[in-house]
């Protein structure tokens, strides 16, 4: 995928680059990485209508609340844990303020499809998700 391929372009082009620390199960670190990477496109190609930035926003930070708690349940190292709630944060997603805004038009002109697929919940939703790929 080519837009994957620039979103985590982007996404190592900030500070706060996500990072994800193996959790014992690859799945989940799939799962965690691929959420992450969707709702930086979310947060990001979102930030110019506050309205619904605020309700991604709020959505994402449900979800990463689900997240850790079911990472918790299932005994994953408090460290893979911590980064993951800090690469999630929405403020570690956008890009900086250093990021030209011609690389964050590029990777909103290459998700043009983001507000469709925000609209039909096609993404990763980690509280539905991760339960089914742990044992």
């Amino acid at each position: 995928m080519g837009g994957l391929a620039l979103a985590l372009a982007i996404t190592l082009s900030t500070p706060a680059a996500a990072q994800v620390i193996p959790t014992g199960t690859p799945a989940a670190d799939i799962l965690l990485s691929q959420a992450i990477t969707e709702h930086r496109v979310f947060l990001t190609c979102s930030a110019l209508d506050p309205a619904l930035h605020a309700r991604i926003a709020d959505s994402w930070q449900r979800d990463v609340t689900d997240a850790t708690a079911i990472l918790t349940a299932n005994k994953v190292p408090p460290e893979a844990i911590a980064a993951f709630t800090s690469s999630a944060a929405p403020a570690a997603l956008m890009p900086g303020p250093e990021t030209p805004w011609a690389s964050i038009k590029g990777l909103c002109d290459t998700h043009t499809d983001w507000q469709t697929r925000l609209a039909q919940f096609d993404f990763t939703l980690l509280g539905q998700r991760l339960p089914q790929v742990f044992p």
